[in-house]
């Protein structure tokens, strides 16, 4: 059903720039719906500059909006304009005709012809005028994307000077404190020899797999395997009287108790001209293991080691 406010159109004219302004659609967009539909949207004034739409074309270009976001075809876009806004094209094209009537009889065949081309001229330059602010307005967004681009590259390369500022702090700590002889720590040669005890003379170790000794790193990281998630372990070292002092302290925060392992190293060299590091002694919670408690140790080890 048609709108009665179709009946009678409004003297109110407004450029394309106005209409693609109240309905936020593009500049270029609405150049393409006018040149497409042409002859369903009315207007007056000639071509070019001088060319001016009823304000009622605004619920004509709404309209085309939505049926191309509906994706709808050219052919049924133009049978629904035809339909819904017929009335409104019959009374503009009476008023062209009478404003074409009135033309005719007061110019010559030839100045309709220079009229025409110069009125062709002057909608060129309308459009282009429409497509010159859109990229305009583009080129506004891409410099403002650059700018921000350019200012996160800047604060993450300040993030990355402190950190480096930081990290080099740190190291010069750490370093002074090794220096110094504040942090204790055994050479990776010694966590990495054959770990032995001596009974009765005799050096005994653990070999694994593939002719692979069981070290004293071997044996810390073997202790932290066995703890759960609910148990704190910290470790700590010391060197005392050519000797070095593993101290590992279990704190199970579940079960409400720990335990604290003393174990006592040094590098030995044995009759068979072989470096290992030796067990001197082993305490738990206070108490020494005697040499048969380590020769069962040891035997577990290799059973959980070759495992």
């Amino acid at each position: 059903m048609i709108n009665k406010r179709w009946l009678v159109m409004s003297k109110k004219y407004i450029s394309l720039r106005e209409v693609g302004r109240q309905l936020d659609i593009p500049p270029s967009t609405v150049v393409y719906y006018k040149d497409k539909f042409d002859k369903y949207i009315p207007s007056v004034g000639g071509g070019g500059r001088r060319r001016r739409y009823p304000v009622e074309v605004l619920e004509i270009f709404r309209r085309i909006r939505e049926m191309f976001n509906d994706n709808w075809s050219t052919d049924q876009i133009e049978r629904e304009l035809a339909l819904k806004f017929s009335l409104l094209m019959n009374d503009q094209q009476a008023e062209q005709s009478f404003e074409q009537s009135v033309a005719e009889g007061a110019t010559e065949g030839l100045a309709r012809e220079i009229s025409g081309v110069l009125s062709k001229v002057s909608e060129a330059l309308e459009d282009q005028s429409l497509f010159r602010s859109e990229i305009r307005s583009l080129r506004d967004e891409v410099a403002l994307l650059r700018k921000e681009r350019h200012d996160a590259e800047v604060r993450y390369e300040e993030r990355i000077d402190f950190l480096e500022r930081e990290l080099s702090v740190v190291r010069r700590r750490v370093s002074g404190r090794f220096a110094s002889g504040e942090i204790d720590f055994p050479s990776d040669e010694f966590l990495s020899s054959p770990l032995v005890i001596c009974s009765d003379g005799e050096y005994l170790g653990v070999q694994g797999k593939g002719r692979n000794h069981f070290s004293l790193k071997d044996f810390v990281q073997l202790i932290e395997r066995k703890v759960s998630d609910s148990v704190a372990v910290e470790t700590s070292w010391k060197h005392q009287d050519d000797n070095w002092v593993l101290v590992v302290r279990t704190d199970d925060s579940a079960e409400g108790r720990g335990q604290d392992i003393v174990l006592v190293a040094k590098t030995t060299v044995t009759p068979s001209n072989n470096k290992v590091t030796e067990i001197v002694r082993l305490n738990i919670d206070g108490n020494d293991a005697p040499d048969a408690l380590l020769l069962t140790l040891f035997r577990q080890l290799r059973s959980v080691f070759n495992g």
